[in-house]
């Protein structure tokens, strides 16, 4: 009885403490469902690394020269290889931790596995991924063709304005890099979304679009979080070019990082869901 009562009174210490605290309490007593979650993300998501692949062969070569102006002395643009290899595995890393290129019904497994972590109650890796696996990947495979069609539209626009070389040009360009940080947001609010709500795919996606417009300055904060460990930090771990950074890159991002980030849109997902899609959840 007085177990029980102990309980009781952690639970009640535990809801009383403010999201943040609760997110990383949480968090720290899920660290290594969290582990696993990273490792599989990445095994599960090896056809989405290999398309990925293709994109940085297709998009890097047009897009290193628009961010740099190391050029030869006639004007041809010169990179070493392994240079050229490192930047490849970044890029690789920002479109597939951001959920741009993954693949869409083991997506919604692990966003069933971070709903049920964040929601406290008792669950096994594999039984919630088995659950959002199967109640989700119709939706789940329409959101992944989606995230893959329209990151290729904004990088193919990010190639085109910021080779132009112009002022104009690099506005546009700026806006669209914007924008394609802003789609890392819609697309993780989307999976959530599959997993805790019956919505059609459209409504889903106009609610996460009208997530990151109604909570524009949260979701600012949301982008500078995604933006330093989707994209600055994998970059000056890798642009060091050293075996430890390397090293630390590799571990970071193959067991905390991504799952890590990835449970936090999620904890701040469910707080925009339950304040603004729980009635027409009801409805529907």
């Amino acid at each position: 009885m007085s177990e029980d009562n102990r309980e009781l009174d952690l639970d009640k210490d535990y809801k009383a403490r403010g999201p943040v605290a609760r997110f990383f309490i949480s968090g720290w007593n899920n660290i290594v469902r969290l582990m696993g979650a990273n490792a599989l993300f990445i095994i599960f998501n090896i056809p989405a690394i290999v398309f990925s692949f293709l994109l940085s062969i297709l998009f890097l070569p047009v897009l290193i020269p628009a961010f740099t102006t190391a050029t030869e002395a006639d004007g041809s643009f010169v990179i070493a290889t392994d240079l050229i290899l490192l930047l490849a595995v970044g890029f690789i890393t920002f479109l597939l931790s951001g959920l741009l290129v993954c693949v869409g019904p083991f997506q919604a497994g692990f966003a069933q596995v971070y709903k049920d972590m964040r929601n406290g109650t008792s669950f096994s890796l594999f039984g919630s991924f088995k659950t959002g696996l199967k109640a989700g990947w119709k939706k789940s495979i329409a959101a992944m063709f989606i995230g893959m069609i329209i990151s290729a539209i904004l990088l193919l626009a990010v190639s085109f304005y910021m080779n132009m070389h112009t002022t104009v040009g690099t506005v546009i360009g700026a806006v669209f890099i914007v924008l394609l940080f802003a789609f890392i947001l819609v697309q993780n609010f989307v999976y959530q979304l599959i997993v805790s709500t019956d919505l059609k795919l459209f409504k889903i996606y106009k609610n996460a679009v009208l997530f990151v417009l109604i909570r524009f300055i949260p979701c600012l904060g949301a982008g500078v979080i995604v933006f330093l460990f989707y994209y600055l930090i994998p970059f000056v771990l890798l642009m060091s070019a050293s075996y430890l950074t390397l090293g630390i890159f590799i571990f970071l991002y193959s067991f905390l990082v991504i799952a890590w980030v990835q449970y936090f849109l999620s904890y701040f997902a469910a707080g925009l869901i339950d304040k603004y899609v729980a009635v027409d959840n009801e409805a529907s």
